[in-house]
């Protein structure tokens, strides 16, 4: 394994040292990826090397570790791709980055596409070594992301005058483009939260039609309608919108109507074309044509689209699990899934227990404490990894994204330079600094009966964001958990009663109102009651680690050939859906075969 001790004997050095370091480096590599020498890009890699393409040159997430690995994937993806023009990125400084290693941004191209990409460099026997490359997929050559420059003033499409009584309105056109009457979507979104608009606005500036159609009565409902006090747990920074960034005044975490009330206006001023009140009753896929036939029904008007791909963007989770505890229908109070609770006053003076202690149990169990409820008891099953906002978030995401951050593609590129198998391997030496600035909330919690972990691995946050699990980022539960305002109970509900609750240990609690944070079923599952049982069964399954280290399926291959799933975070959605748009659009225009998703499915059906 490469050995990241200091550089001494170049910590010294210049700017320009590191600079031409680089420079040399980028050059071999340069013309050993023209004359497609795989053996030659290998031997200019460090003892333990590793290599995350997105998009670029595998048309897909591909993760890569160690020499051997590196040569099979380039064996087949160098010919293919075609990858040449390799040039510094003159936009970015070359640094040196913790007294450790050489960092510089480059350029490329391929057949086909343009790219970024990062190189690591670490000295290993008197030479400069890629310890950790990227290549990351930012454009195509003939199918320009769309953008207007004063070079348009007088061009004919933006020639406004029109003769007496034909001019119609920019809400008119919007509307007749909104409605899809003459015409097809080539990509129909299905779900409109932030996913789901993320790749429509990337989509729209490649001229790619695209429709989303939501069930909720308005854009922003899916947070806008959700318990009071939810706030998010990434700086805004972190989570900016694509071509569209928060107001710098606003408060460093969001609020959900906030939120809500930005994605609405994300839909007015990205131009979206977007149907509320619709549901998708089904779907089916003609292999001959290449396209979907999809039923819907739009606030009461039934409606048949033909659309090349279909997206499902309905969120991480797919259905709510409620399991089935003995005596639950005798239960005289309310039981809801965590999902469904809407909080507020409807706690006020009740007796609230909610199972679970993730992010959606805190934020529910200080919800019930704000709204004045008459007791509170949190069930915890088993350990939770938890950290602060305070020193946690700076600790874990401040790198790239803060109040003075670097451009948010610059940014973007050097955060997911690392393929998520390294980040995992690279995850407990941070941990383990965020917990030592946590020392005295983390023992407060502890001694309250709240049983924390470091998560797997040790390794925090990275393993529990890829594959799932209990976690959550303190925005004040804790504090509430260490003076007993929410009191503690480990173990499970063994049964219900009349009156309230038994747990495991035999300990009797009386209850008005039981909220289960019980989590969901995968997301696959969701599109079940639309497509049926033969063509959801062929699907892989969505999130959780491919055999490569990456997370499967969201923003990747699902195992048909046009159909994806969206189902990310903010800051990921905005990284990943802009390759993804690049490869649907390369897709319709014939520059990839859409077989290739199937050949890549990213997991076998669990």
């Amino acid at each position: 394994m490469t050995q990241l001790a200091p550089a001494s004997d170049i910590a010294d050095a210049t700017s320009q040292t590191y600079r031409d370091a680089a420079l040399g480096w980028l050059g071999e590599f340069g013309r050993a990826a023209e004359e497609k020498q795989v053996g030659e890009i290998v031997r200019l890699f460090s003892s333990d090397p590793w290599w995350r393409d997105i998009y670029a040159l595998t048309w897909d997430l591909t993760g890569m570790h160690g020499a051997d690995d590196i040569a099979e994937i380039l064996t087949t993806a160098l010919p293919a791709s075609g990858l040449r023009d390799i040039a510094l990125d003159e936009t970015r400084p070359v640094t040196f980055e913790n007294e450790t290693y050489i960092e510089a941004v480059y350029t490329f191209t391929t057949d086909i596409a343009t790219g970024r990409g990062v190189v690591r460099l670490v000295r290993e026997d008197g030479t400069w070594k890629a310890w950790v490359i990227s290549t990351v997929l930012t454009g195509l050559k003939n199918f320009p992301f769309n953008k207007v420059t004063t070079e348009d003033v007088g061009h004919p499409e933006f020639n406004y005058a029109a003769a007496p009584g034909t001019r119609k309105t920019v809400q008119e056109i919007k509307e007749e483009r909104r409605a899809f009457r003459d015409s097809d979507p080539s990509v129909l979104i299905v779900g409109a939260g932030h996913s789901g608009m993320f790749l429509a606005a990337y989509l729209n500036t490649l001229g790619v039609p695209t429709l989303l159609v939501d069930t909720y009565a308005r854009a922003g409902d899916n947070w806008r309608l959700r318990y009071n006090g939810l706030l998010l747990h990434d700086m805004k920074w972190a989570v900016q919108f694509p071509y569209m960034p928060f107001p710098p005044a606003w408060p460093i975490f969001l609020s959900k109507d906030q939120l809500a009330d930005w994605l609405e206006s994300y839909v007015e001023h990205m131009e979206l074309n977007l149907w509320t009140s619709t549901v998708v009753n089904r779907a089916e896929y003609d292999r001959d044509s290449g396209r979907w036939s999809v039923e819907l029904n739009r606030d009461g008007e039934a409606r048949t689209l033909h659309p090349n791909h279909l997206v499902i963007s309905t969120g991480l989770n797919g259905l709510p699990k409620l399991p089935e505890i003995e005596g639950m229908h005798e239960f005289k109070g309310i039981t809801t899934h965590s999902s469904a609770y809407v909080g507020g006053a409807v706690a006020q003076g009740k007796r609230v227990v909610v199972v679970g202690a993730g992010s959606s149990a805190h934020d529910i169990a200080q919800d019930a404490y704000e709204n004045e409820a008459s007791s509170v008891t949190m069930v915890q099953r088993s350990p939770t990894y938890l950290f602060s906002q305070r020193n946690g978030v700076p600790m874990q995401f401040g790198r790239y994204y803060s109040h003075d951050h670097l451009p948010i593609e610059d940014a973007d590129l050097l955060a997911s330079v690392n393929p998520t198998a390294l980040a995992r391997k690279l995850g407990p030496g941070l941990t383990q600094k965020i917990a030592e600035t946590d020392r005295e909330l983390l023992e407060g919690l502890e001694r309250a009966g709240f049983r924390t972990t470091m998560g797997p691995e040790n390794a925090g946050l990275t393993p529990i964001a890829s594959t799932g699990g209990s976690y959550y980022i303190d925005k004040g539960a804790s504090r509430l958990i260490i003076d007993g305002n929410v009191r503690m109970q480990p173990g499970e509900i063994a049964r219900f009663t009349p009156t309230g609750v038994v747990y495991t240990d035999g300990t009797e609690e009386e209850a008005d109102i039981v909220v289960l944070c019980t989590g969901y079923t995968n997301v696959r599952e969701s599109v079940r009651p639309i497509l049926g049982d033969e063509v959801t069964d062929q699907l892989a399954t969505v999130w959780n680690i491919d055999e490569r280290g990456e997370v499967r399926t969201a923003m990747r291959h699902s195992g048909h050939e046009k159909l994806w799933f969206v189902a990310n975070g903010l800051r990921i959605s905005r990284i990943l859906g802009k390759p993804l748009a690049l490869m649907i659009k390369a897709i319709d225009e014939g520059l990839l075969d859409p077989r290739i998703s199937v050949e890549k499915k990213a997991a076998e059906p669990a």
